[in-house]
């Protein structure tokens, strides 16, 4: 049996060299043999290697994308590629610059191993993140939660069943946001206290605006439990603008109104009931427009973006075998 190593690569060719060598020593203390599937998203200057999956002793496939697709979608795409392969135990999802740590991965097998765990996450013990930072991802959180009544407290180092993989691989929002499917897809989750690693080499791409956008997707996930809430909140909405007329109009008869008065907070009541009707309204159209195709459906179009695949040569020899 295999461990399937999926990682996406973005112009950080040394980070990926390191992490090859490390996940090489990792493997030693797992007692399993890795299978590295490095997803190449679209670099131009600084490309993963075959080579360094090679040197390390690993066997493993870089999988060559026709375009820039980003993090999440790259990741789906190596998912999808995962599936297909026969005799795995787990496939670990993990990225390449080092915050996501070799050494956990034992611990994260371990979990996913045991009876009734279908995946298992890697849950923070330990952050490095600005204060700043702390204070927007507390503030992200409690939105998270209003608008969808979900809560996420992972990122994308996980490690999933065979069973967990093919649900995964599957649905369609793991392009978008690849925490959120997991938890769309009611898996049945372990959480595995890790740190957070230190980059292998060069500096993150990730700013404000790009973590404004991820948390973004991660709602756009659950767009119907975001609907619905929105719904509620319309009705709702409906039932306050009605008591504030009949209030108003109550008010001007008994004569406690000034003039204009009831004109001003009628007004004002109406317009904000047409603004949260307008918003449902552009949510259930943004909504509507997602994907239904069935499983092996969505594989087929996540590995359209697959322009090329270099193997290994123990992978190679092994498919000629077959």
């Amino acid at each position: 049996m295999t461990v399937a190593i999926v990682t996406p690569v973005f112009e950080d060719q040394e980070s990926f060299a390191e992490l090859c060598r490390r996940l090489a020593e990792s493997q030693r203390a797992a007692g399993e043999p890795f299978h590295v599937i490095a997803v190449d998203d679209g670099s131009l200057g600084a490309p993963p290697q075959l080579s360094a999956i090679s040197g390390a002793g690993l066997s493993g496939e870089v999988l060559r994308l026709a375009r820039n697709v980003g993090h999440q979608a790259a990741i789906s795409i190596g998912l999808a590629h995962a599936a297909k392969l026969p005799n795995l135990s787990a496939c670990v999802v993990m990225d390449s610059d080092g915050e996501d740590t070799p050494e956990s991965i034992p611990n994260l097998l371990a979990a996913v191993h045991a009876p009734n765990v279908d995946i298992a996450v890697a849950q923070r013990a330990k952050r490095s993140e600005t204060l700043s930072f702390k204070l927007f991802y507390a503030i992200y959180k409690r939105l998270f939660r209003l608008l969808t009544g979900q809560v996420l407290r992972f990122g994308n180092f996980m490690a999933l069943s065979p069973a967990a993989l093919m649900r995964v691989s599957g649905m369609y929002e793991a392009s978008t946001h690849v925490a959120g499917a997991v938890v769309k897809a009611r898996l049945r989750r372990a959480d595995v206290p890790t740190d957070r690693g230190t980059r292998y080499a060069g500096q993150s791409r990730m700013n404000f605006p790009s973590l404004v956008l991820h948390g973004m997707r991660a709602v756009m996930v659950f767009a119907d439990l975001v609907l619905t809430r929105m719904a509620l909140a319309l009705v709702g909405m409906a039932a306050l603008v009605v008591l504030i007329v009949v209030g108003a109009l109550i008010m001007k008869l008994a004569g406690y109104a000034t003039p204009g008065w009831v004109t001003i907070v009628t007004g004002f009541a109406l317009s904000l009931f047409v603004q949260t009707g307008l918003f449902t309204m552009i949510t259930l159209i943004v909504s509507s427009l997602g994907r239904v195709d069935t499983p092996p459906r969505v594989r087929e179009r996540a590995l359209e973006y697959v322009a090329a695949i270099e193997r290994t040569d123990a992978v190679q020899s092994l498919q000629a075998r077959r």
